[in-house]
């Protein structure tokens, strides 16, 4: 049994958190009480939170966006279900942001637009995804699926864009 200073109740050691520079090697705190004062001051330093993880994603972004590819792999991996849902919505979407007006033309338009990133692609030796500038399923806005609201990015400014709108 341990003593925690912040509840002032006796707990069993398992529910400390190990701290080495403690004479028994334990936090002087029990983990429920840890949390709540990490979440507190969370609440009360969020923006120089943010600012400071921005500030660490942008110098490590190399890093940032690898870790974020291998993560992502290694999530569709072991959530195959879960990801080849995800890709059936985003095709319904697409299907259901593509309007019934489109003419042949406008849809060979949308083709030629993935085709360049295709091309583009293959040329440089850089991966070029085709991007929504307008997202099918934005927070504020939803887009169309049609030729003019298409742009072809390369894949780490895509990633980096995310499901946002940037307004001119």
């Amino acid at each position: 049994m341990k003593h925690c200073y912040k509840c002032n109740t006796c707990k069993d050691e398992l529910l400390f958190g190990k701290n080495k520079s403690k004479h028994d090697g334990l936090a002087t705190e029990c983990k429920d009480c840890k949390r709540a004062m990490d979440r507190d001051y969370a609440a009360r330093h969020r923006e120089k939170a943010k600012q400071r993880a921005s500030k660490w994603y942008y110098d490590n972004l190399e890093y940032a966006l690898e870790q974020r590819r291998i993560i992502g792999k290694k999530w569709r991996a072991e959530n195959k279900d879960k990801n080849a849902a995800k890709a059936t919505r985003y095709r319904a979407s697409k299907l259901n942001a593509t309007p019934t007006w489109l003419t042949k033309e406008q849809h060979k338009q949308i083709e030629s637009v993935y085709w360049l990133a295709q091309l583009q692609s293959e040329l440089t030796d850089t991966k070029y995804h085709v991007d929504h500038i307008v997202p099918l399923k934005g927070n504020n806005v939803c887009g169309l699926h049609v030729h003019n609201n298409l742009q072809v990015l390369m894949k780490q400014d895509n990633l980096k864009k995310g499901n946002k709108h940037n307004e001119v």
